[in-house]
């Protein structure tokens, strides 16, 4: 009696676990462009903006650390190592597949000097921004563009962007400063959107096999 009280346990944990297996299988599909006739609740490309580099985000450079202030910038950066990294974004959504780039910046450089940002998606550096000497004209301009990605997953609950100097500028080389205003597109796929329905079936599940074992310890 007790190995078929076990067999039955076994069994009833096996298809609980097959049926969550069988629920997440079903959302993982592939990507594909949004056609203007499909609804938010289609298998579609979903592009959500954020603000960023914006007022509140936080810096580190030479020139001082701190939050960008409202209508302001972050301090001048010329070291590599220095930074400006956005707030969480909670997106509904396992994974991020994209980034587009619409970021505003005071271009001091000059003396022939460059400076290479790395562009990182929850510190995994999916894209490089370079800005170009201007002969420290101190004009405001943007980066623009989009980069497509492996999958990066949530991490704190969300996907948090990053924008990390990779060279240091000479003494009087210039520098670069990020300021408030930018924007940054995150793209995601409906279908990755976590089901609720694997989550009733897993209760489900459980319920069920809570309720197996009373009936046998009563045995």
């Amino acid at each position: 009696m007790k190995d078929l009280s076990l067999r039955s346990v076994a069994l009833a944990v096996a298809l609980c676990f097959l049926v969550v297996g069988m629920a997440s299988a079903s959302a993982i599909t592939p990507i594909r462009p949004v056609s203007s006739n499909e609804s938010l609740h289609s298998n579609a490309v979903v592009n959500v903006n954020e603000p960023f580099p914006t007022a509140g985000d936080f810096y580190v450079s030479d020139n001082g650390n701190g939050n960008i202030p409202a209508g302001g910038q972050t301090g001048y950066m010329w070291t590599a190592g220095d930074y400006v990294i956005s707030s969480i974004f909670v997106l509904p959504t396992t994974d991020v597949t994209d980034l587009t780039a619409n970021w505003i910046f005071q271009d001091s450089l000059g003396n022939g000097n460059n400076e290479i940002f790395s562009v990182l998606v929850n510190g995994t550096a999916v894209a490089q921004a370079t800005i170009f000497d201007c002969n420290y004209c101190g004009t405001y301009s943007t980066v623009t563009g989009t980069v497509n990605f492996a999958s990066i997953g949530p991490l704190l609950g969300g996907y948090q962007v990053e924008l990390l100097l990779q060279n240091t500028v000479p003494l009087g080389g210039g520098s670069v400063a990020w300021a408030d205003g930018g924007i940054t597109g995150l793209s995601y796929n409906t279908s990755t959107v976590p089901e609720p329905g694997s989550m009733i079936l897993f209760g489900s599940g459980v319920v069920g096999l809570a309720g197996l074992l009373r009936c046998k310890l009563s045995l």
